[in-house]
C-alpha cells in the first residue's frame, strides 16, 4: 500500500496539482489498499501461531479505516465529526497551521507588496484609472501565462481549500482571487507615447510590452496632470482572473479579465522648477568662492617673503661681521 501511495505521489508531483484533488486521490487509493490489511489478517487468524500478529493487522485495518473515513469527511463533504481526533494528532505530529494562516493573511490583504521601484510618501502617490486595448490584454494574457509557468504566480488560492476560502470572502465581503493578494509586476514602466501615458511591464525590462493607457490621474485628466506634473510609475499590481465570491448556496466560481492597479507619483513642476534654479545658483557660488582665498593665500606668501628679506637686511646691517671687527682694528 505505501508503495502505491509514494509512485502516485511521485506521479502526480510532476503537475501543479492542488492539495483537495491530491487529498482526495490519496484517500481512494488508502481506502482500496486497506483491505489488503484485511485479507492478511483473516489468513492469519486462521492459524494458531499466527493470530497475534492477525489481530495486529486487524487493529492496523480498523485505525486506517477511522482515518481514511474521516478523510471522505474532509475532501467529499462539508460536514464534521465530535469523534474527529486529527487535530490531537496533529498537534502531536506537528502541523502547517502557520503557513495556512499566513495564507489566509495574504488572501485577505488588498495590496501585495510592492517590489522596488523607488520610495515615495503616501502623498506623492495618486491611483491612476487604466483601459486596456484588445492588444494591451492579449499582452497582459501572455504575462501572466510566463508568470506561471516561471513558477513566480499560482492560481490555486495558496493551497486553501473552500472552506478556507468562503472563511475569508466573509470576513471581507470582497471576491477571493486564484492568485491571491493582488500580484506586484515583476517589471514596470511609465512612457509618454504620443500625448498618451503608457504602463509596459513584463518579466524584466528586455520582455516589456504595452500593458495598460492610463485616462485619468486621481481627479485629472491625463492632459492636465501631464501639464502640471512630473509623472513616475511607483506600483502596479495584477488583478482580475478566477475568483471565488460568496452566493445564496455558498461559493460560486467566476473569471474576470486580467487588468491592473496603477499607482502614480508625482510632483508639481514649478515647486521643482524652482528647487532647480536654487540648486543652480548653489552650485556656481560653491565654484566662485575658492578664487578668493587662493589669492588670498598668493597675497600672504608675498608679503612673508618681503617681511623675511627686510628682517634679514637688518639684521646683517646692525650685526658685525668679522671682516668689519678686522677693518676697526
Amino acid at each position: 500500500m505505501l508503495t502505491v501511495i509514494d509512485i502516485i505521489n511521485r506521479v502526480l508531483g510532476y503537475f501543479n496539482i492542488a492539495d483537495k484533488p491530491k487529498g482526495k486521490a490519496f484517500t481512494w487509493v488508502a481506502f482500496v489498499a486497506n483491505f489488503y490489511l484485511l485479507y492478511v489478517a483473516i489468513e492469519n487468524l486462521r492459524y494458531p501461531g499466527f493470530r497475534i500478529r492477525g489481530a495486529l493487522f486487524m487493529l492496523a485495518f480498523v485505525v486506517f479505516l477511522y482515518f481514511i473515513a474521516l478523510n471522505f469527511l474532509y475532501y467529499f463533504t462539508d460536514k464534521t465529526t465530535r469523534f474527529d481526533i486529527s487535530p490531537t494528532v496533529e498537534k502531536w505530529l506537528g502541523s502547517n497551521g502557520a503557513k495556512k494562516a499566513d495564507a489566509e493573511n495574504e488572501l485577505k490583504t488588498q495590496l501585495g507588496a510592492a517590489p522596488a521601484n523607488g520610495v515615495f510618501s503616501q502623498e506623492q502617490m495618486l491611483t491612476a484609472d487604466v483601459m486596456l486595448t484588445d492588444e494591451q490584454q492579449a499582452n497582459l494574457d501572455a504575462l501572466v501565462d510566463s508568470l506561471v509557468n516561471q513558477g513566480v504566480l499560482s492560481l490555486n488560492y495558496q493551497g486553501l481549500d473552500d472552506k478556507a476560502v468562503s472563511r475569508i470572502a466573509q470576513e471581507t465581503q470582497q471576491p477571493v482571487l486564484a492568485i491571491g493578494a493582488p500580484f506586484p509586476l515583476p517589471f514596470f514602466d511609465l512612457q509618454h507615447v504620443n500625448d498618451q501615458l503608457i504602463i509596459t511591464g513584463g518579466l524584466n525590462a528586455l520582455t516589456a510590452k504595452p500593458l495598460a493607457t492610463v485616462k485619468r490621474v486621481g481627479l485629472l485628466p491625463v492632459e492636465k496632470a501631464v501639464q502640471d506634473y512630473h509623472l513616475v510609475a511607483a506600483n502596479a499590481f495584477l488583478i482580475g482572473g478566477e475568483q471565488k465570491l460568496l452566493g445564496r448556496s455558498g461559493l460560486r466560481k467566476e473569471s474576470q479579465p486580467y487588468s491592473l492597479t496603477v499607482q502614480l507619483a508625482y510632483q508639481d513642476k514649478s515647486s521643482a522648477a524652482s528647487q532647480e534654479k536654487v540648486a543652480a545658483e548653489t552650485h556656481s557660488v560653491e565654484e566662485r568662492q575658492p578664487d578668493a582665498p587662493q589669492a588670498t593665500r598668493e597675497g600672504r606668501h608675498a608679503f612673508d617673503s618681503n617681511a623675511t628679506a627686510e628682517l634679514e637686511q637688518q639684521a646683517s646691517e646692525r650685526l658685525p661681521t668679522r671682516e668689519s671687527k678686522r677693518h676697526q682694528k
